[in-house]
C-alpha cells in the first residue's frame, strides 16, 4: 500500500522536473542555461530513485502509518534494541507481502513481546500484534487480555478423535492390558 503512494510522489516529482526543465529550454535562448536545465533534469531524476530506493530499505514508524486501519498483524520476525526501538517485521491482512516497521521503545511491550514469542513456540502458533496503527494500544501492557499489544495465537486444537474426551489424551485415559 505504501510503495503505492510513494510512487505516486515521485511521479509527481519528476513530473515537476521535466515541467521546469522544458519550461526553461523553451523560455531561454542561451545554450549554457539550456545545458544547465538538462543537467539539473538528469541529476533531479538520478537522486529521485536513489533516495527512492533508499527509502524503501528503511522501516516506516508505526506512528506514521495513516491509510492502514488493520485490527491485527501477524508478527514475523523482530529485533528489539534496548532503549532504541522494537523493530517488527508484519504480515498484515490483505497484504501478499510483508512490511517493515518501527515502534519506540517500551519494556513493558518488549517483554509482552518476548513472553508472547516464547509461548507461541512452545505451542506451535504465532505470535499477533493487536492494533498496530492503533496509538493507544502500543504503549505499555493494559490490565485486560484484548488490550495486550502482543499475544499468542495458538493453532486450533484439531477434532476428538473416537474414544476421546477433552479432559485428557488418550494415551493417559486408556490403562494398557499387562
Amino acid at each position: 500500500m505504501m510503495n503505492s503512494h510513494l510512487t505516486a510522489l515521485l511521479v509527481a516529482y519528476l513530473l515537476l522536473c521535466l515541467g521546469y526543465a522544458l519550461f526553461s529550454l523553451k523560455t531561454t535562448r542561451s545554450s549554457l542555461f539550456r545545458g544547465i536545465s538538462l543537467m539539473y533534469l538528469g541529476v533531479s531524476v538520478g537522486l529521485a530513485l536513489y533516495l527512492y530506493n533508499q527509502l524503501l530499505s528503511q522501516p516506516r514508524p508505526l506512528s506514521q502509518e495513516f491509510f492502514n486501519n488493520a485490527e491485527e498483524a501477524v508478527v514475523l520476525a523482530t529485533h528489539p534494541r534496548s532503549g532504541e526501538a522494537i523493530y517488527l517485521w508484519l504480515q498484515l491482512p490483505g497484504s501478499p507481502q510483508p512490511a517493515y516497521y518501527v515502534m519506540p521503545w517500551s519494556g513493558q511491550a518488549a517483554e509482552e513481546l518476548e513472553i508472547s514469542q516464547r509461548e507461541a513456540r512452545e505451542h506451535g502458533g504465532r505470535v499477533v500484534m493487536n492494533g498496530p496503527f492503533n496509538q493507544d494500544r502500543r504503549h505499555g501492557l493494559r490490565a485486560e487480555e484484548e488490550e495486550r499489544i502482543f499475544f499468542p495465537a495458538v493453532p486450533p486444537r484439531p477434532p476428538l478423535k473416537e474414544g476421546e474426551t477433552s479432559g485428557a489424551p488418550a494415551a493417559q485415559r486408556f490403562e494398557r492390558p499387562q
